[in-house]
């Protein structure tokens, strides 16, 4: 895809298609590094999600797939203060990944964030879909 935010390029999988992919919509200003690790929540969270259709601040960034970040690596997307790339053990204190669906056709959406807009609709046009845990 081309046009995507600078920041977020090295995020895409060239080779990606994302017609069907869930979407991970991210709020505004947030970190490459921040983007990659959220996408990989989700990719750990569920086996089946092959790709994710990155959005940052409603502006679609592009597609990234499980097997573009396992190429990335953990050292191409550490940040500043990383360190020696030790984790440690919980969730995320910086962000928490929320998974909605739609209740007709089950496409799903992942935000890290709930704004204003409350919940994503569904891109099929059934309405809002709903949280789940």
């Amino acid at each position: 895809m081309t046009g995507q935010p600078r920041p977020y390029r090295v995020l895409v999988d060239p080779g990606a298609t994302g017609a069907d992919a869930p979407c991970l919509d991210l709020p505004p200003g947030t970190d490459p590094v921040d983007a990659a690790r959220a996408a990989a929540t989700v990719f750990a969270a569920d086996a089946a999600v092959p790709a994710l259709l990155l959005r940052v601040d409603d502006t679609e960034v592009g597609v990234t797939t499980r097997a573009h970040l396992d190429r990335l690596g953990r050292s191409a997307l550490r940040g500043l203060g990383d360190g020696d790339g030790a984790t440690l053990p919980g969730e995320s204190t910086r962000y928490t990944v929320l998974r909605f669906a739609c209740g007709t056709c089950q496409r799903t959406a992942y935000r890290v964030h709930v704004g204003l807009a409350g919940a994503p609709g569904c891109p099929n046009g059934h309405g809002p879909m709903a949280a789940e845990r």
